[in-house]
């Protein structure tokens, strides 16, 4: 009897010892998580939120800035979001080839406009024998002169040094704001400036000239690139220069003219959608930003 009492001791003392445990270890399960979770909250604060810069390839004016808005009052959910305006994205992400197309049929308008100046200017300058042309006709002209070129030409310095090389700048520019690569826009130029130009509208006036073959398309890349890093600078700063937006567009204008004409008819792209991550807001507790995905479509 004395036996049985002791084995039914023995199990109440081991069956109250593992409830305790299991009661124990229950309660550790429960508060754990939210400790760790509270200890998570509090270092988040600590630590400030930083926001990495633009891609360096993106111009944002300055009126279309991305502001943080730490002083809104916060919604229901603790987000504060964030103010985003129009943006100037230049050069474009990708390659526009309906742009290019449009601003390459506008120098059909505007060879025909330096053609007629080119027409009104002295022999003594142009070194074209207007009275030979009159003569015999244009296309006879062009036909004699594909053949005889190229060659070393006398023309004023102002024309092989100046112009050219500014018409192979503008080339450029036509297709680098384009979204076209450095290598691409100077094989862009070096078309246009030869078979466009030199064995194109010119050739009805006189020969191919060595220099011009050369000097345009070479030359006026460097300067087109300048032109490029001068067109991102005034954008960024709100198509301004020395503050005035009348300089600026005029600028524009001289180093971009068929883009900058193309850009103040509000070009459109016909139809463009756009995906992708970006922050949409930032959590007012813990400081970091809230990441979602942006949709954008235009026509």
């Amino acid at each position: 009897m004395t036996c049985l009492k002791s084995v039914f001791y023995f199990n109440y003392l081991l069956t109250m010892t593992l409830k305790k445990i299991f009661f124990y270890s229950l309660f550790l399960f429960i508060i754990c998580p939210f400790s760790y979770a509270q200890h998570l909250d509090s270092s988040s604060l600590e630590s400030p939120i930083s926001l990495n810069s633009i891609d360096s390839t993106t111009v944002i004016s300055e009126e279309t800035q991305i502001i943080l808005k730490d002083s809104v009052t916060p919604k229901k959910d603790s987000i504060v979001y964030l103010s985003i305006k129009d943006s100037i994205v230049y050069p474009p992400p990708y390659r526009d080839w309906r742009r290019l197309g449009i601003t390459s049929s506008m120098y059909v308008g505007a060879t025909v406009i330096a053609f007629g100046v080119l027409w009104v200017m002295p022999e003594s300058t142009t070194n074209w024998d207007k009275e030979e042309m009159k003569e015999k006709g244009i296309a006879w002209k062009w036909k004699e002169n594909v053949k005889a070129g190229p060659v070393w030409d006398e023309d004023n310095w102002v024309l092989n040094w100046i112009t050219h090389p500014y018409s192979g700048g503008v080339y450029y520019m036509t297709s680098r704001s384009a979204g076209f690569s450095r290598l691409e826009s100077f094989g862009y130029s070096a078309i246009m400036s030869t078979f466009f130009w030199e064995y194109g509208i010119e050739a009805f006036a006189e020969i191919p000239s060595i220099q011009d073959l050369i000097i345009t398309p070479v030359v006026g890349s460097v300067i087109g690139e300048g032109f490029f890093y001068a067109k991102k600078s005034i954008l960024k700063h709100d198509k301004k220069v020395l503050k005035s937006r009348t300089l600026g567009i005029t600028t524009l204008f001289l180093i971009d003219p068929f883009n900058t004409i193309l850009d103040g008819l509000n070009y459109k792209e016909k139809v463009k959608t756009q995906m992708n991550l970006a922050p949409v807001g930032v959590n007012q507790f813990s400081k970091t930003p809230i990441w979602g995905v942006q949709f954008s479509a235009s026509f």
